[in-house]
């Protein structure tokens, strides 16, 4: 073979290793394409799980319920508890949420509960729509189910106010009190008073000025007040 035949076949062989070679990287960029890594169905699962529950309790907690029987009974949900009262008396009960699961209209918690001394499992169902709402378990002591109810148009009364709460918060005490009884009729509905507890917490760096106040209700409902400077905003 003369010397150019052998410059051609050479060339001609590297051609081929170019392409064979080529032609594994797209292989193996298209087999890495279609064997990319999916987020695992129970990781999906637990996600929905959480995403539930955090919605089921945000609507538990941002309501006002009373019985559908007795106008003397009614539930209050908090952090890992729900507070009942019926004719002047609380009772606490513990919880933790197990599962859940939702449709539409219905959302359905599994709890593990402990009441004086005393646990058990039980299913807390809610169900309807906003204005509508109605919540059902087998572990609730003083019915079987609440509804949702009505904010209170009643008078609420913020005692106990002094200084140097009062200038800590700009001397804004009738804006205060406002926003107490707003938020004592929409979430604690058997209030009549709220008490300032005598404590003061200020964040410096952050700018806010917090304190507490207990409500009368038979639940003793423990509200806390954080002043940005601007706007008082209540929790609890």
């Amino acid at each position: 073979m003369d010397r150019k035949n052998r410059v051609m076949l050479a060339a001609a062989i590297g051609a081929v290793v170019v392409l064979v070679a080529s032609s594994a990287v797209r292989c193996a960029v298209s087999r890495s394409a279609d064997t990319a890594p999916e987020q695992p169905a129970a990781e999906q699962s637990q996600e929905a799980d959480m995403g539930a529950r955090e919605k089921a309790m945000g609507a538990l907690r941002g309501h006002a319920w009373r019985s559908e029987t007795d106008a003397s009974a009614s539930v209050e949900f908090r952090e890992g508890s729900f507070v009942e009262t019926r004719g002047g008396q609380a009772t606490v009960t513990a919880f933790e949420v197990t599962g859940s699961s939702e449709g539409d209209d219905w959302a359905s918690l599994d709890v593990s509960f402990v009441r004086d001394g005393a646990s058990g499992d039980a299913v807390v169902m809610l169900e309807g729509r906003e204005g509508s709402l109605r919540v059902a378990s087998d572990a609730f002591a003083n019915a079987d189910a609440y509804v949702e109810g009505k904010a209170s148009a009643g008078p609420v009364a913020v005692s106990g106010v002094t200084e140097p709460y009062a200038s800590l918060i700009d001397g804004r005490t009738d804006e205060l009190a406002g926003a107490v009884a707003d938020h004592c009729r929409k979430k604690v509905p058997a209030a009549t008073r709220a008490d300032f507890d005598g404590e003061v917490f200020v964040d410096v760096k952050g700018g806010r000025v917090s304190a507490t106040f207990t409500c009368d209700d038979p639940a003793r409902t423990i509200l806390n007040v954080t002043y940005d400077g601007a706007t008082f905003n209540v929790e609890g």
